[in-house]
């Protein structure tokens, strides 16, 4: 980008300068512009530090407003809602404008501005082609000064600032400055506005508001006699924070944004009113005929509109209007003598314009339109020379076609990577998206791509140099030939190719070719100058490449040049390796010439003694190439394995045969390695068997011969002994070559299989030949080592599951098979099935705890037992044991054979319980609802007995045992529980399942609250203490398992009334029943009472009515005698009745009554049969109350309501009648 002026390639942005903040004199002023001064730079003005907050101000309003080749902000600027960005430059107070026209004028300053003068009608602008003074003067197109000048000198706002006079607080003397600085912005003003300058002035006071009164009306009076508004004319800055200024800044430059626009829109209109009269027809008339044609001034004015638009960031605007400037341009050079100084100026103007076109496409994210207007530009470019100059095969333009081509991957490598092209391999174009006829050329690609087309372009530079000159040569952007010819093409060349590489590595790392393809050529370079080192580091870049490729033909020629680069740099590690390398039958084409091994370091110092070298045969193209295979994939510990070790040489036969020192073939897995050393009485056959010796405790040896003649293939067997378990794997060799001046050892990597006959098989000897037959393994390398087959039987003693919390003994006996005596041992190990949690188990016979038990010498056919112990968790789950017995044989002690045996244990709960809560009489009478108890109590202690029957079943209940139980009510609030034994303490198998324990739990619940209370609650916990029956241990001892059943939540209603049923005799003579009717509240009850005399339930007549009555008051008496109905008796009847069929019955507060019925079985012999059901409703809520069976001897169908009594056959069936 150096040969081009910066105002050609930089994109322009509203130019806004400030002033009042610098103390230096400005750089930007008339010397910046105009032609006198060409080189004068903008320069970095000095801050003055005594101006209010002036360092923050400076850079608040200059930071990242340079307007550089590349802005980011233009590429956001054909949204609506973007950041106003202005080229911010600042100037001192001898700022002056650019003059508009060329005739002498009074120089017009800030600090001083005359308004005398008289501006001539007929001058134009110093810039002008019309202007004698003009660089441009008389025939010139445009020139970067006129660029300068709206870049730097000519703004579209100027910024003032200005400190108010606060130094007294003479009023008279305020007014003084006031009206000073009055006149001074008045005249700014005037200046600026003649230009349509928006000019801005900015008041800073070292005093806020509050601190000084009158400073609001000084502003304002400076407003008005300004004419300058409060918004956008003249600001008024306090003091404040940085912060404050930033923000005081960007809202500045927000509101002038728009005005500055405006600004360049006029620029815009009026060249385009100059386009349409065409100036150029107004030229005068000049003694010389060269003057600037009417298609000169259609140029000119097309670019002045392009640049315009450029700077109102208008990016499709300005590509268009650069278009039509560029064709223009195209055609005009017909009209431009070669030897004219105007042609290197139109030529720069033609690039500047295909720069600009490109630059705002990718602007607009457009790669593939940038990429079509480059491609043009050089078709354009080199049709035009070659049609001007007859010839294109000067220097000069492929020196100009390069500086293109580094232009380009400039401008790339300054765009943002989602604009910029990625480095990845280009996988050709989409013809959806942009048509079946595209051309891959037009698809932009990364900057190495563009760097590395301008070194190849710099190499023809380069080689057009010495050739034969045209008579007409163009200089554009060269020097002459006297000077050309000490140009330093190789380092140019040298700086772009080292710059692509770098790009072709930045990337994701998929252009390796191309990496390996430019560092070859640097090392080619680099070879071709004499700096061996550098060519011997980018040769080794390259190579890798090659290798992986198997691009033999370019390795071959590359890796001669690099030898002599080794020998030449003194690097004889490298030169070993590369020697080594050219051996290989691959190169043989290239290296005729080839060293023996012996001969590699002749002419090379070596110094500290005989030197050693590593090398590794992935690294280069090794010659030697190997295989390993065992003879089986598998094989038993304590026996002897047989693997094949295959060795071929691929050198060149220039060379002749190879003699290798020694061969060393290492193990994964233990396996001791094996070092065969060349002995040269050994036979020289092809199959070789090897006796293999323990040299020492790290490796066994062997002799055989390593002689190898090129291309020939020896194999060699031996047989290896198996001492441990586990997977070995033949993984590397290691090859020696003993020199007298040199040891060189060869690491040769078994994993990648370096020829495809040894691949997977093995070789015989026959008649001298070698034949192969196919292995069965898919890994041939490796080889498992498994156990000898044990003999033993293991059976554990465990019946049934495992329940939760109990301790389990689990005996384990273990039976011999072997025909021989053995050492036993026996480990164990307990956890889950997903393994995330281990249980502890101990030896019950081990005094210390392990998890492994020594069980001793055991005889053939004998056995030994042994037992653990395991405390179950606390929750369900499975259990794994794995029980590991491992035995030596006495006659081999040094070989352990194992046997796995697993025992699955599944842990449940032991018991299930089920539990019913039924209501029972309370044998006692209630307490008199009229006598007092408890001041506090507004009701007498009211007791309800309940029967809490719990079941307890179990899946393998017949081998468990309940010894003991431990029932506990708590959480009780506000009543009184009394917990009573139902029978004996035990558990008893209920005669209906022998399969079930049952238990009845009697509670009484007292309510003692002094408030009334609808529900009681508890919790009911029970524990039952119990052990296996079917585990043998051996121990007299029982030990008992505690198991915790889940906790049961239980709810009492106290107020609600009941009703119970009781029987008094169930013989087959007659069936006394009893109905209690319960009121524990504090209301009256009455009742409608019915006894359900159905046909299904076959009743006969009664025979009398008889209502007997209960009650616990004393002034209730028994009255209330039904009258007795005669009815038809019912044929095949079962029962005849006693008793009131409909009743009404009150019930008193806190008190209850009892209904008695009488039943005669007629055709009923015994067991369960159906009885009439009492319905009792209750005539004031309207609600039917359910009947509760007090006692086994009856069942209720609470769905249906049948109620079913168990009839005993004999004729006396009577039970002990209650006491209520």
């Amino acid at each position: 980008m150096d040969v081009y002026p910066p105002e050609y390639l930089c994109h322009n942005l509203p130019l806004m300068l400030v002033s009042g903040l610098t103390t230096s004199p400005s750089k930007t002023s008339q010397s910046a512009w105009n032609t006198s001064n060409l080189d004068s730079p903008l320069g970095s003005p000095n801050v003055d530090t005594s101006f209010p907050n002036g360092p923050e101000l400076f850079k608040a309003f200059t930071e990242g407003a340079e307007g550089g080749v590349w802005e980011e902000s233009a590429v956001k600027a054909e949204r609506k809602a973007h950041a106003p960005v202005f080229r911010v430059l600042a100037v001192g107070n001898d700022y002056q404008l650019p003059a508009k026209k060329s005739s002498p004028l009074s120089p017009v300053s800030v600090s001083s501005f005359s308004s005398s003068g008289h501006k001539s009608p007929s001058s134009h602008s110093p810039l002008s082609p019309l202007s004698p003074e003009s660089p441009l003067f008389p025939d010139g197109i445009i020139s970067q000064f006129w660029l300068r000048k709206y870049r730097n000198a000519l703004p579209a706002v100027f910024v003032y600032f200005r400190e108010i006079f606060m130094e007294s607080d003479d009023t008279q003397s305020k007014v003084s400055h006031d009206n000073d600085l009055i006149k001074e912005l008045s005249d700014l003003k005037k200046q600026f506005s003649e230009r349509n300058v928006k000019f801005v002035a900015v008041v800073v006071s070292r005093r806020s508001i509050l601190q000084s009164i009158d400073l609001n009306d000084r502003i304002s009076y400076l407003r008005k006699n300004t004419s300058l508004d409060a918004k956008s004319g003249l600001l008024f800055l306090p003091p404040c924070s940085p912060l404050e200024i930033q923000i005081f800044a960007k809202d500045l430059k927000q509101a002038l944004y728009p005005i500055a626009l405006d600004f360049y829109s006029t620029l815009l209109k009026h060249a385009r009113r100059k386009r349409g009269r065409n100036g150029g027809s107004q030229s005068p008339p000049l003694p010389s005929s060269q003057h600037l044609s009417a298609a000169g001034w259609n140029i000119r004015y097309e670019f002045k509109q392009a640049v315009f638009a450029e700077f109102r960031q208008e990016n499709d605007v300005a590509i268009k209007l650069y278009g039509i400037a560029y064709e223009s341009l195209l055609e005009y050079f017909d009209s431009i003598a070669i030897d004219s100084p105007r042609w290197n100026e139109a030529r720069m103007i033609l690039d500047t314009m295909a720069f600009k076109i490109l630059k705002c496409n990718l602007y607009q994210n457009q790669p593939v339109m940038a990429q079509k207007v480059f491609n043009v530009h050089i078709e354009s470019v080199s049709a035009l020379v070659e049609k001007r100059f007859s010839t294109k095969d000067m220097y000069s333009y492929f020196a100009w076609k390069a500086q293109q081509y580094w232009l380009l991957a400039q401008l790339l490598d300054l765009a943002p990577e989602d604009i910029s092209p990625k480095s990845v391999p280009f996988t050709g174009v989409n013809s959806a998206i942009v048509g079946p006829d595209f051309p891959s050329a037009n698809v932009l690609h990364h900057s190495g791509f563009q760097y590395l087309c301008a070194a190849r372009l710099t190499m023809e530079r380069c080689r057009r140099t010495g050739d034969s000159l045209p008579q007409h040569l163009e200089l554009y952007l060269v020097p002459p030939p006297e000077q050309e010819q000490n140009f330093d093409h190789a380092g140019l060349v040298l700086s772009l190719l080292e710059t692509a590489y770098a790009r072709f590595s930045k990337g994701d790392g998929s252009q390796t070719r191309m990496q390996a393809y430019i560092a070859h050529e640097i090392a080619h370079i680099h070879f071709q100058n004499e700096n061996y080192v550098d060519a011997l580091k980018y040769f080794h870049l390259s190579e890798s490449e090659y290798r992986r490729e198997k691009w033999y033909t370019i390795l071959g020629s590359m890796i001669s040049e690099a030898i002599v680069a080794a020998r030449k740099s003194g690097n004889t590690l490298e030169l070993v390796k590369l020697q080594f390398e050219s051996l290989s039958r691959e190169f043989a084409p290239w290296n005729s010439g080839l060293a023996k091994i012996s001969d590699f370091l002749d002419g090379s110092e070596c110094t500290g003694g005989k030197p050693e070298y590593t090398l590794d045969s992935d690294s280069i193209v090794c010659f030697v190439e190997a295989h390993f295979a065992f003879m089986a994939a598998e094989a038993h510990l304590a026996t002897s394995v047989i693997g094949q070790l295959t060795l071929r040489s691929q050198h060149s036969p220039v060379v002749g045969a190879v003699k290798m020192s020694s061969v060393q073939l290492n193990f994964t897995g233990g396996l001791k390695p094996i070092l065969i050393t060349h002995d040269d009485s050994v036979s020289g056959s092809r199959a070789q068997k090897l006796e293999l010796m323990d040299m020492t405790d790290e490796y066994c040896g062997a002799k055989a011969c390593l002689v190898l003649q090129p291309g020939e293939v020896r194999t060699f067997e031996m047989s290896q002994p198996l001492k441990m378990l586990g997977t070995y794997t033949a993984s590397s060799l290691i090859v020696t070559f003993e020199e007298s001046s040199f040891t060189a050892k060869l690491a040769v990597n078994l994993e990648t299989e370096a020829f495809e006959d040894a691949l997977s098989k093995w070789w015989i000897e026959d008649d001298g030949k070698l034949y192969s037959q196919r292995l069965t393994s898919s890994s041939p390398r490796s080889i498992t080592v498994i156990p000898k087959q044990s003999h033993v039987d293991i059976v554990s003693g465990l019946k049934g599951p495992a329940y939760i919390g109990e301790k389990l003994i689990i005996p384990l006996t273990i039976t011999s098979r072997e025909d021989e005596d053995l050492q036993l041992s026996v480990k164990l190990r307990t956890q889950d099935v997903e393994g995330q949690f281990e249980v502890p188990t101990t030896w019950t016979s081990g005094s210390t705890p392990s998890d492994t038990i020594e069980l001793g010498t055991v005889s053939p056919s004998s056995s030994a037992q042994c037992q653990f112990s395991i405390s179950m968790p606390t929750d369900a789950c499975d259990l794994v044991v794995d029980v590991t017995v491992s035995y030596r044989l006495l006659s081999e002690p040094d070989i352990s054979i194992v046997k796995n045996h697993t025992i699955d244990i599944p842990v449940i709960f032991p018991f299930q319980v089920s539990y019913d809560l039924t209501p029972r009489i309370y044998p006692r009478r209630w307490p008199s609802p009229f006598f007092v108890y408890n001041l506090e109590s507004h009701s007498p202690p009211i007791t309800k007995r309940w029967c809490l029957s719990a079941v307890v079943d179990a899946v393998d209940l017949q081998h468990l045992e309940i010894h003991d139980y431990n029932f506990d009510i708590s959480n009780v609030v506000g009543v009184d529980f009394k917990l009573l034994e139902d029978g004996p303490r035990a558990f008893q198998r209920d005669a209906s399942s022998t399969d079930a324990y049952q238990h009845n739990f009697i509670i009484d619940v007292t309510n003692n609250d002094p408030m009334e209370k609808r529900i009681a609650t508890a919790d009911a916990k029970l524990t039952l203490s119990w052990r296996r029956t079917n585990m043998d241990t051996g121990s007299d001892e029982k030990e008992y398992n505690s198991f915790t059943m889940p906790t049961l939540k239980l709810t009492f209603p106290l107020l609600e009334p009941r009703v119970l049923m009781d029987v008094q005799s169930t013989s087959s003579e007659n069936v006394h029943l009893m109905y209690f009717i319960e009121n524990a509240t504090s209301h009256l009850l009455t009742f409608s009472v019915t006894l359900d005399l159905n046909n299904d339930m076959s009743l006969s007549y009664p025979i009398r009515h008889q209502l007997r009555q209960q009650s616990h008051s004393k002034d209730f008496d028994d009255h209330d005698n039904a009258p007795v109905r005669e009815k038809v008796p019912l044929q095949n009847a079962n029962f005849a009745y006693e008793g009131a069929k409909q009743v009404g019955v009150r019930v008193l507060p806190y008190s209850s009554r009892r209904l008695d019925f009488g039943l005669l079985p007629l055709a009923v012999t015994s067991g369960w049969q159906r009885v009439p059901a009492l319905r009792v409703y209750d005539t004031h809520f309207k609600k039917s109350l359910s009947v509760f069976p007090a006692s086994e001897k009856f069942r209720v169908d609470f769905k249906t309501g049948a109620v079913y009594v168990n009839i005993s056959s004999s004729p006396d069936g009577n039970s002990e009648l209650s006491e209520r």
